[in-house]
């Protein structure tokens, strides 16, 4: 993992989403809206058109590789990885099941357990570890126009001591949780 860069020094994030037919690209603001880190869709089309394995690459501005979270094609609960960018494991993400709310408990490879829980209508959600809140996501109202183009805004407040590995394991959460958003409301419409 590189040593430092914004996205593990910044505290409150923005992710800018951009959907498209075969993309789910954002940006990662701060909270003066400067772009820190990037989001790219990664893998195979024909992958993420029949809802197989997908993957996201987050960036630092150069273009460096962060971490990586994989969305695996499962039978039955949800299952997500975070990875570095050689493919070692950062934290293992599943989908708990809830009645009425979404909960995911995310492992972190260096023993912090975390549970995301909230409600995918309203999108608001916390992390805890061991029972305090250690990150908040809201999703953010972009727009009528942003809405109808594809683009959803997410508020993620981290704690400020959090280490980087954790940091990580909390952004990949967050896209995860916006893919079972996605794969929540499919199963609605079909």
């Amino acid at each position: 993992m590189p040593s430092t860069n914004a996205l593990e020094t910044t505290d409150l994030l923005v992710m800018q989403q951009v959907t498209g037919f075969l993309s789910n690209d954002f940006a990662l603001e701060d909270s003066e809206g400067r772009v820190v880190a990037h989001g790219h869709t990664r893998g195979s089309a024909a992958s993420r058109i029949f809802g197989g394995n997908r993957q996201f690459e987050i960036t630092d501005l150069d273009g460096t590789p962060l971490f990586h979270v994989h969305d695996p094609m499962t039978l039955g609960r949800d299952r997500y990885r975070v990875t570095d960018p050689q493919g070692g494991p950062i934290a293992d993400l599943l989908q708990r099941m809830t009645f009425l709310r979404t909960s995911v408990q995310i492992s972190v490879v260096d023993g912090t357990e975390l549970v995301l829980d909230g409600n995918l209508r309203g999108m608001d959600f916390r992390l805890t570890a061991g029972g305090t809140a250690v990150a908040t996501v809201n999703r953010k109202w972009a727009g009528l126009g942003q809405a109808l183009m594809g683009r959803s805004r997410y508020g993620l407040s981290l704690d400020p001591g959090m280490p980087g590995l954790v940091r990580y394991a909390v952004i990949g959460s967050v896209i995860a949780l916006d893919l079972i958003r996605a794969k929540q409301s499919r199963r609605n419409n079909d």
